[in-house]
């Protein structure tokens, strides 16, 4: 039997269907000069799974009837999801992902089980529940056309100038030197550089959209765009991931804030048969912030559905589709030219 300690044991009982799922953890490089910052040196754990079944429990100690297929790295965001279990179920009000908490490593995953059928009469909705799009913070107004910022890593915190942009979450961990600037970590867009270039779309297994630069014909010109998020394995089906967050516009002038879009989470729907009645299972990710005289935010990316269904019903509509970028404008200032945050994809 499998042992898995958990932070609470509050609402597990025994009998009752699990998913252990790893949501970070994968490795890359960081050389903060080159291109390729970000690129996925390997995944590690990340994105393992796999569903179980209690027996028992003691203490802080959750055992599973059967041994894990998988290796996990409890540092490395590890979460134990309990399935909503029925025998029939009938959805009357939308079923919504709790949004995922970098900081407790919890969150992000709806997963429904029910035995003879599920019938939907509301959406099961997790969009906007996966990793988060890089935070804004308003850098101070210096930048230099002779000595523009070009690295793809930057300290995001630091705002004398801010250099880069935060970056989008993704499954990689990232340093704070690390947090801000053009490179795309793994599956998280990049954010824009110093001075008003936009923020690269989250990715999940295909590419992100690359940020609009700067393409002004006065003052700070210089185009340094956020990357879009990088494309992950899913290992033939053995991997799952959230969707990247998009990368932030750089904004020296605070007009409107500019956060990258979250990702979308994951969703897991396991019965008999479904009958849709025209409704949405979804885990789409969520738009980039607008923008004006500043760059815009990034498109967070589609996350994952899997669906383990026998017989279907009516039309039910899947979704998993990336964020549009933000939009950007010149705040009235012609001559100011930012392109808009690049799309998840």
């Amino acid at each position: 039997k499998a042992c898995v300690r958990v932070n609470s044991t509050t609402g597990l009982n025994l009998g009752n269907m699990v998913i252990l799922i790893q949501m970070k953890g994968a490795a890359i490089n960081t050389t903060a000069s080159s291109p390729a910052f970000g690129d996925t040196a390997t995944l590690n754990s990340a994105g393992n799974y796999e569903v179980g079944t209690i027996c028992y429990i003691i203490g802080d100690s959750v055992f599973l009837y059967h041994n894990l297929v998988n290796t996990y790295d409890a540092a490395a965001s590890v979460q134990l999801v309990r399935f909503a279990e029925y025998y029939a179920a009938n959805v009357i009000d939308t079923v919504k992902a709790a949004r995922w908490d970098s900081a407790a490593g919890t969150g992000g995953v709806i997963a429904i089980y029910a035995e003879d059928e599920l019938i939907l009469n509301a959406p099961v909705y997790a969009d906007a529940s996966g990793f988060k799009g890089g935070n804004y913070l308003l850098s101070n107004s210096t930048c230099s056309n002779a000595l523009p910022a070009t690295n793809y890593a930057y300290n995001a915190s630091f705002l004398s100038p801010q250099n880069g942009a935060f970056k989008g979450e993704g499954v990689a961990v990232l340093s704070t030197s690390q947090t801000g600037g053009r490179g795309a970590p793994a599956n998280g867009g990049g954010g824009g550089n110093n001075h008003n270039n936009s923020g690269g779309g989250g990715s999940n297994l295909s590419s992100g959209g690359i940020g609009g630069g700067n393409s002004s014909s006065l003052g700070c010109t210089t185009t340094l765009r956020g990357l879009g998020g990088k494309a992950l394995s899913n290992w033939g089906g053995k991997k799952i991931f959230a969707g990247g967050g998009g990368g932030a516009g750089h904004s020296n002038n605070g007009i409107a804030p500019v956060h990258g879009g979250n990702g979308g989470g994951i969703v897991f729907v396991w019965t008999n048969n479904l009958t849709g009645n025209n409704h949405t299972i979804s885990a789409r990710g969520d738009k980039g912030s607008d923008s004006q005289s500043d760059g815009a935010g990034g498109g967070g990316a589609g996350g994952t559905v899997i669906l383990h269904i026998t017989n279907y019903t009516n039309n039910v509509v899947i979704a998993a589709s990336g964020g549009n970028g933000g939009n950007s404008a010149d705040g009235g200032t012609i001559g100011r030219c930012y392109g808009g945050g690049g799309g998840g994809s």
